[in-house]
C-alpha cells in the first residue's frame, strides 16, 4: 500500500485515527491524531480510511511516494543516498539531553524526569557531572545502547536551581568496524529559570509530552571521503534493488541471542478479537506481559524486548506501572528506535 501525505488512517493496534503529516523514514510515519498529537507509527499498524492510494500486487512493502527512482554512479550522488540505504549509519552521533515535566497540565510548577536519549548507531559511554560551589559531583553514569533513551534521574523543583552547570563526557562505540568518532566534553549552563517560562517545553520526536530538548552532540565523518570505487559500486547495486526490511528483526536471526522478543499486538495472542473490549484487550496483553517476564527470569533470560506499538502509549504506560511496582530490582528502557521504531521496552533481567 502506497501512504502519501494527508492520507486519513486509523491504528490497527488502537483505538482511534489521524493524519499522517510526515515520514520520519521509510518504516514510521508521523500522524497527527485526534488529540492534535503527532506521534510516530509504525506504516504496517496503519490502514488508510480515505485519501488517493493504490494496492500494489507485486509487493507487500510500503513504497514511499519520493523514493529515488534512478541512481548515478558518481560519488556524489552516492553520498546523498548514504541516509536512505542505513550507510549514513556510521557519520553521525546524535545524543540529547532531556526535561520532561511530569504534570503537563502544570508545567511550570512540576517536577521534571531527566532523560538521556541515544538517537544514533553508536553504543555510548556516558558520565554526567554537576557544577555547585566550584565543585564538581557526580550526577549520572552508564553504558547507553544504540537508538534508545534513558530516565536518569528527577529533579524536583526545589532542587532545580541547585544545578548551575552539568559536564558532559560522552565516548561512541560500537561492535565490529567502524569510523571513529571524537569524543564528546561540554559544558552546559543550565539557567534554571528558563524552566519557569511555558515556551521552553514543546513537541519534540521522542515523547508524546512536551519537553526540552538539548543536543549535546553534532559532530559528523565525512565518510565520502573514505569510499572506494567498489564502496561506490556496491552501493549503488544495493540501492537497485533495495527492499524494505522487516519491522521487527527476530534475535533467532542472529543480531543478538541474549535477546528474546515478545509480541504483545493483540492480533498475535488471539485469533478472533473484534468482540473484545478496549479493557479485555489490555488485561489479554498485561496477562502475556507478565507470564513471560516471569518465565525469563526462571529460564535466565538477559534480556526481553516487549513489542507493544506506539499508539495512545496507554499498554506502554501499565508494563512501566507494572515494571515499578512488582519488578523494582529490574531495570528497563526504550528498546532500540532503529529495530522496533518507538514502540517496544526493553527489560534488562541480568
Amino acid at each position: 500500500m502506497n501512504f502519501r501525505k494527508g492520507d486519513k488512517v486509523k491504528f490497527l493496534n488502537d483505538v482511534g485515527q489521524g493524519e499522517i503529516v510526515r515520514f520520519q523514514d521509510q518504516n514510521i510515519a508521523i500522524v497527527l491524531n485526534e488529540d492534535g498529537f503527532e506521534i510516530p507509527v509504525l506504516m504496517s499498524e496503519l490502514l488508510i480510511i480515505e485519501g488517493n492510494y493504490n494496492f500494489t500486487e507485486s509487493s507487500g512493502n510500503v513504497q514511499l511516494e519520493d523514493e529515488v527512482e534512478t541512481i548515478s554512479s558518481s560519488k556524489q550522488i552516492v553520498e546523498e543516498d548514504l541516509e536512505e540505504d542505513g550507510m549514513n549509519a556510521d557519520r553521525k552521533a546524535n545524543v540529547f539531553f532531556a526535561l520532561v515535566p511530569i504534570n503537563q497540565k502544570d508545567m511550570l510548577n512540576s517536577d521534571l524526569n531527566v532523560y538521556l536519549i541515544n538517537d544514533s548507531n553508536f553504543r555510548v559511554l556516558y558520565s554526567i557531572s554537576k557544577s555547585e560551589n566550584e565543585f564538581q559531583s557526580l550526577f549520572a553514569y552508564g553504558n547507553l545502547e544504540d537508538n534508545t533513551k534513558v530516565q536518569l534521574d528527577t529533579i524536583t523543583r526545589e532542587n532545580l536551581n541547585n544545578f548551575e552547570e552539568l559536564n558532559f563526557q560522552l565516548l561512541f562505540f560500537r561492535k565490529g568496524n567502524y569510523y571513529l568518532l571524537n569524543t564528546i566534553n561540554k559544558t552546559w549552563s543550565v539557567k534554571p529559570s528558563r524552566f519557569f517560562k511555558q515556551n521552553t517545553f514543546g513537541d519534540n520526536d521522542f515523547f508524546h509530552e512536551q519537553a526540552f530538548i538539548y543536543e549535546l552532540t553534532s559532530e559528523e565523518i565525512n565518510l565520502a571521503d573514505h569510499l572506494s570505487d567498489e564502496d561506490i559500486t556496491n552501493a549503488i547495486k544495493e540501492k537497485e534493488r533495495k527492499v524494505i526490511k522487516k519491522q521487527f528483526k527476530s534475535s533467532k536471526s542472529g543480531k543478538d541471542e541474549e535477546i528474546e522478543e515478545v509480541d504483545l499486538h493483540i492480533q498475535e495472542l488471539v485469533d478472533d478479537y473484534s468482540n473484545l473490549s478496549n479493557k479485555e484487550i489490555l488485561d489479554i496483553q498485561m496477562s502475556r506481559f507478565t507470564t513471560t517476564l516471569d518465565g525469563g527470569i526462571i529460564a535466565g533470560t538477559r534480556k526481553m524486548v516487549f513489542i507493544h506499538g506506539v499508539g495512545n502509549g496507554r499498554l506502554k504506560h501499565e508494563i512501566i506501572k507494572t515494571l515499578d511496582r512488582k519488578y523494582p530490582k529490574l531495570r528497563y528502557q526504550d528498546a532500540s528506535f532503529k529495530e522496533y521504531g518507538y514502540g517496544a521496552t526493553m527489560v534488562m533481567i541480568k
